[in-house]
Formats: structure tokens, C-alpha cells, sequence
């Protein structure tokens, strides 16, 4: 019997039925790294020359928790401004965020209360997980300026590197056990 903290995912071919099924939509200003972390995260690529996203790109993996199967829709939005009403149709129906920014970028780092603002708008009350990417570059945001952010808004906090692949499946994990017990 698998430990229900312990998290798996399973390529499409080989996975079980999921036993439930979330929305979640990752956020970020532009090119923070939220679609390198999707694709590394679902296909395990990473490619260092992505365009920007335009509009909405949608992402489907299962992540097995314990005796359940997760089914995670994440939705990748293009972090420009100009995609601000888009971005709202999105959001409806998320039972999650993973917000992202750019620890090597401090702008985007401040942009994060921005970003916690449309979520409420959007999403109302939903988990939300503080992604600090980019761990593989010179950090100019200190981690325990993230961890600050993220307590004071009850958000997880996880510093990732879509390049390195470094906890990129922990976040996306952590996400989804929480969507997962707050479903009963």
C-alpha cells in the first residue's frame, strides 16, 4: 500500500483511472517560466528558447496520491497584460493556482500582490503554491523574501528550476494533495 503523502505521476499509457479530476492555472508575469515548468513537469523537456505564451495553453497529467488518481488540467496563461480578460474565462472553476515568478527578476517578484489580486477576483478562495523559478540562475529575490510572501498570504513555497528540473514535480505535487484533501 502506497503512503497517501507519496506522490507519483504515470505517462498516459500506463496510468490508472484517475478518481478525480482539478483545474488549476499557473500564473506569472511573462516569461517567468510558467510554460517551461508545464512542459517539464507533463513531457519532462525542457527547451531554453520558448515564445511567449499567446492567450491560454492547456496541460493534462495524473498524479497518483496514495490510493487516488489526480487528474490535473493546468492551464498556462500568457502573463502579459493585454491578457488580463482572457485570462479571467480561464480562471473559472480552478481549484488551484501555482503562481510564478522569476527569482533572478525582482520586478516579477513584485508583481506577485498583483497577481494574488486577479486570483481573488477569479478564483475567489483556491490553494495557491508561491513558485520561485528559476533556481538555476544568480538569486536577486531572497529565499526568505518568497517564504515572507508566501506565509503571509497562506501560500506554499517552492523554489524550482524548469532547466534543472529541480522540484518542479514537488510543486505541482503539493498542489494537487492539497486540491485532493480539501475535496474530502
Amino acid at each position: 500500500m502506497s503512503n497517501p503523502t507519496e506522490s507519483t505521476t504515470q505517462p498516459i499509457a500506463t496510468r490508472r483511472p484517475y478518481t478525480h479530476i482539478a483545474k488549476a492555472v499557473v500564473i506569472g508575469d511573462a516569461a517567468v517560466g510558467k510554460t517551461s515548468l508545464l512542459v517539464r513537469y507533463v513531457k519532462g523537456l525542457f527547451n531554453p528558447t520558448y515564445i511567449l505564451t499567446i492567450g491560454v495553453a492547456f496541460h493534462v497529467k495524473d498524479i497518483v496520491l496514495g490510493e487516488n488518481v489526480l487528474r490535473l488540467q493546468a492551464w498556462d496563461t500568457g502573463g502579459q497584460e493585454r491578457f488580463g480578460p482572457i485570462r479571467q474565462l480561464y480562471y473559472r472553476g480552478a481549484k488551484g493556482v501555482l503562481m510564478v515568478y522569476d527569482q533572478s527578476n525582482p520586478e516579477s517578484f513584485n508583481r506577485v500582490d498583483y497577481w494574488l489580486n486577479e486570483v481573488k477576483r477569479g478564483c475567489g478562495d483556491v490553494p495557491l503554491v508561491l513558485i520561485a523559478n528559476k533556481s538555476d540562475l544568480p538569486e536577486k529575490v531572497k529565499t526568505e523574501e518568497g517564504r515572507k510572501k508566501a506565509e503571509e498570504h497562506s501560500m506554499v513555497f517552492v523554489e524550482t528550476s524548469a532547466k534543472d528540473d529541480t522540484n518542479v514535480d514537488f510543486a505541482f505535487s503539493e498542489l494537487a494533495r492539497i486540491i485532493l484533501n480539501q475535496s474530502g
